[in-house]
């Protein structure tokens, strides 16, 4: 069987893993990286850019049977996969390739997204010379890295621009009280039910309420999108309007059994985090056993998992459902969770 994964990160960097000894799987791994990157920690390189060192392991550290190939993908066919060099054909394929963050304003000047260490480092150089962050998106990325800021550099003016009417709106009404008091103690401006839609000037920004906020530099966390431009040949049901994969209850495309998608492309409606992209490999690398031995497939059953929320390196927020513990024992188990996942590759 020949099986090519595309995308480097918790799922497919798991699958890679699970099925590297399989006598009778030949896998190939492609990612634009020829590492895999704890990501959601990435936001720590922001005051200390040398913690990437910490949360980025080598595919051929914990891959010896695997082909690794390190080039961006152009185009995905149901039978063949086309990189920048290569064409390559496959049996079964999984794709697992993220999510994007798309900016929504037409001048970006001095606007940043923070998805990889790589672009929290290029944000330490320039919050260097910054005295004014804007922060636009008060969910989990946008509380943290205000967390992040406010208990590193004290000397930052942080305002936080939030969609909806409190901070962490996804959470429980005391998680989200919780974060706003913490980061309120340490400075942070809020402004809520609003915007941010244009940036006029170079450190002007304005809301749709029509309030001004100066700012040096702008981190951008609102929303998330999908990027599925790069398939051809498929059938019109295989996305949704959206953008993202439609899968069946074992995670399988629709009308295309041979390939398997996870994370945060496809369709299943949960929340889209590093655990659910985890649980999603496991149950692909067992449907693809299983389909070596002519085996009725798993189904995946989205059900609660863990969340912990950082708030600098010794507070944090830990929930479970409707169960909230906050402060220091949840700082130290944001830390035990990206020790034990990363451990996992060593």
């Amino acid at each position: 069987m020949r099986l090519v994964i595309l995308g480097g990160g918790f799922c497919g960097a798991s699958i890679a893993k699970e099925l590297d000894d399989e006598k009778n799987i030949s896998v190939t791994l492609i990612d634009k990286n020829s590492f895999f990157e704890y990501n959601p920690s990435a936001y720590k390189c922001l005051t200390n850019p040398g913690y990437q060192r910490n949360i980025q392991v080598p595919f051929n550290r914990f891959l010896s049977n695997t082909e690794i190939i390190t080039e961006p993908i152009k185009k995905v066919f149901p039978s063949e996969v086309h990189t920048d060099s290569k064409r390559i054909d496959f049996d079964y394929g999984i794709i697992c390739l993220g999510c994007s963050y798309p900016i929504f304003l037409s001048n970006t000047e001095n606007v940043y997204t923070l998805t990889r260490s790589d672009d929290a480092k290029q944000l330490f150089k320039t919050l260097k010379n910054a005295k004014k962050v804007l922060i636009v998106g008060g969910g989990y990325i946008g509380t943290e890295i205000a967390g992040e800021l406010v208990t590193k550099r004290s000397d930052l003016q942080v305002t936080l621009v939030h969609s909806h009417e409190r901070l962490l709106d996804r959470n429980t009404e005391f998680a989200s009280k919780y974060a706003m008091k913490f980061l309120e103690k340490r400075g942070v401006d809020f402004v809520f039910n609003d915007r941010v839609v244009n940036h006029p000037h170079e450190h002007e920004f304005t809301t749709k309420s029509g309030k001004t906020i100066d700012a040096d530099v702008c981190i951008w966390c609102a929303g998330t999108g999908v990027d599925t431009s790069f398939l051809e040949g498929f059938s019109d049901s295989t996305v949704t309007k959206s953008g993202r994969i439609r899968v069946t209850n074992s995670l399988q495309f629709i009308d295309y059994p041979h390939l398997f998608a996870g994370g945060d492309l496809t369709d299943v409606e949960e929340e889209k985090t590093a655990r659910k992209a985890e649980l999603h490999a496991q149950l692909i690398a067992s449907n693809i056993r299983r389909l070596q031995h002519g085996k009725s497939l798993k189904k995946y059953k989205s059900g609660r998992s863990p969340m912990v929320i950082s708030l600098g390196d010794n507070h944090g927020i830990g929930r479970y459902g409707k169960f909230v513990i906050p402060g220091l024992l949840s700082g130290i188990a944001k830390w035990m969770v990206e020790w034990w996942t990363l451990r996992q590759f060593y």
